[in-house]
């Protein structure tokens, strides 16, 4: 059964759904923001104060509501995924346009004017920011990994880390086993693998090789026989050779660890599930080693298919490559690859490979009493990573000021303009609201000054722009304001809802 929804029940039901979200959400807003608990059936309950996450887990008992609820998560999400920070800040100035665009709109303007100017608006406010933007020094680098995680420690260690890898896609995140947060840096070109037997690591962690001869094969590897002139040369001639497959057998895995047992350094590792990625890492693969890819089911293997490379180390779970020769090529090879690709997710996958090439990997372990602790620090980490990323584009002044800057620029041409002045300024008002303090004495005290000054609560006193580290990173603030306007926009330009509706079975006894 469907159902379509319009008119006034169709606007309480958009506005019942942003408040509840956004309400929720923007009450985490600011260096002393409130943590929310959360309860989700397929983890432990846990706590944390970052937007998305939060976002992510309100729903309504009302599927109508849930409905929106899903279109308003989006502004979010979409944040989250282009800057990794920002998020509730979007849902704050989304709550805003929407709620004077739908005052406006009840009033008699017409939704798909409203939404035009709106949108014609955007660019405008974009620019303002971009004027205002400068380059971060190291000690706003610090600040803004401060201010993003909320914590000074996890803001200096992951400064500390971002200043040598240059790049988040260098930094990796895992929970550490106890309550110790530390760092493991891994140079070279890490790929993780399948299956490899334990027995291979009995006496040590890991299995170092140098001038190592590789193979990749596509297809399923069921035979050793198929390449016995190569496996043999490797015997005869105490080769290192490594054959990188997709599947094998069971045979396979024996014959080669026996192989091993007898000193001989032939291993035949399986690559990880990648769907379509795994295609690129072969290829990678084959570049480092001017190896030959080849596919066992209907190619011929020969010698001049094999590659080598300087130095392999295997572990239980990842081989390392590493060659210096080829590494310079291939990481100018993606950088042109990373110019025409034009989808976020590809664009991410090549960043990585690239950063595995020029700094390596660097893996922080985070550690914490509980599993619920160490948690909620890792969502920490990853907004501080997030937002040193994007601080390398430009910074502004922080806390919503920047914000506030603009709207008193922006002119009150048409209705979208004067929305859009109120609700910029909604950023710096949540933010002095949930540090419990009176917002307009202190916004009138800041445009009193020409902005020279920001608050700052941790001395609950002004300090001037230029010895603050009050700073936030341009493109993140860019973002939240786009995505926010998008989609609050779309909302107030929407006339009816279209729902199914379960229809209600009754098995009556006879």
């Amino acid at each position: 059964m469907k159902k379509v929804i319009s008119g006034e029940e169709l606007k309480k039901v958009m506005s019942d759904a942003v408040n509840l979200l956004c309400d929720t959400v923007s009450s985490t807003l600011g260096p002393t923001g409130n943590n929310i608990l959360i309860n989700n059936s397929e983890v432990t309950p846990f706590i944390t104060n970052d937007g998305v996450t939060i976002a992510s887990n309100i729903e309504s008992e009302d599927e109508k509501i849930n409905t929106v609820l899903e279109i308003v998560k989006e502004a979010s999400l979409k944040t989250n995924e282009l800057v990794g920070d920002g998020t509730t800040t979007t849902l704050v100035l989304l709550q805003s346009i929407f709620n004077l665009g739908l005052e406006e709109i009840n009033n008699g303007k017409n939704k798909i004017v409203l939404k035009n100017e709106l949108l014609s608006c955007m660019n405008k406010v974009v620019e303002e920011i971009n004027k205002l933007k400068q380059e971060p020094t190291d000690d706003d680098l610090l600040s803004i990994a401060t201010t993003s995680s909320n914590d000074y420690e996890i803001g200096k260690l992951t400064t500390e880390i971002f200043g040598k890898v240059k790049s988040k896609y260098s930094i990796k995140l895992e929970e550490s086993n106890n309550e110790e947060t530390y760092s493991i840096n891994k140079k070279g070109y890490n790929i993780p693998i399948n299956n490899i037997s334990s027995m291979y690591f009995t006496k040590n962690k890991t299995i170092e090789l140098k001038d190592v001869n590789v193979l990749v094969l596509k297809g399923y590897f069921d035979n050793l026989e198929s390449i016995s002139d190569i496996v043999n040369d490797a015997l005869e001639n105490d080769k290192n050779l490594l054959i990188l497959v997709e599947a094998m057998n069971e045979e396979i895995k024996n014959e080669v660890l026996v192989y091993y047992f007898n000193h001989k350094n032939i291993f035949v590792v399986e690559l990880e599930e990648y769907s379509s990625h795994r295609d690129k890492i072969e290829e990678d693969i084959s570049f480092l080693s001017k190896s030959n890819i080849k596919n066992i089911d209907y190619e011929e293997t020969t010698f001049s298919d094999l590659g080598i490379i300087d130095n392999v180390i295997i572990k239980n779970d990842e081989i390392v490559l590493l060659d210096s020769k080829n590494s310079i090529e291939l990481i100018n090879k993606l950088k042109e690859e990373l110019k025409t690709c034009n989808s976020d997710y590809e664009k991410e996958f090549i960043a990585s490979r690239i950063s595995k090439l020029e700094e390596g990997i660097t893996t922080i372990y985070v550690g914490g009493t509980t599993k619920s602790e160490r948690r909620e620090k890792l969502m920490r980490f990853e907004d501080a990573i997030c937002a040193l990323e994007t601080a390398k584009n430009g910074i502004v002044i922080g806390e919503g000021i920047t914000y506030l800057k603009v709207s008193e620029i922006l002119e009150s041409d048409n209705t979208a303009s004067m929305i859009l002045k109120k609700s910029l300024e909604k950023p710096f008002e949540k933010v002095m609201e949930n540090l419990g303090l009176d917002y307009k004495d202190i916004k009138n005290n800041i445009i009193k000054n020409k902005y020279n000054l920001v608050y700052d609560y941790k001395i609950n006193d002004y300090v001037s722009i230029n010895n603050s580290n009050i700073i936030d990173p341009a493109d993140v603030i860019i973002c939240a304001f786009k995505n926010a306007l998008s989609i609050s926009s779309i909302l107030l330009s929407t006339s009816s809802l279209v729902i199914n509706l379960k229809e209600e079975i009754n098995n009556n006894i006879m």
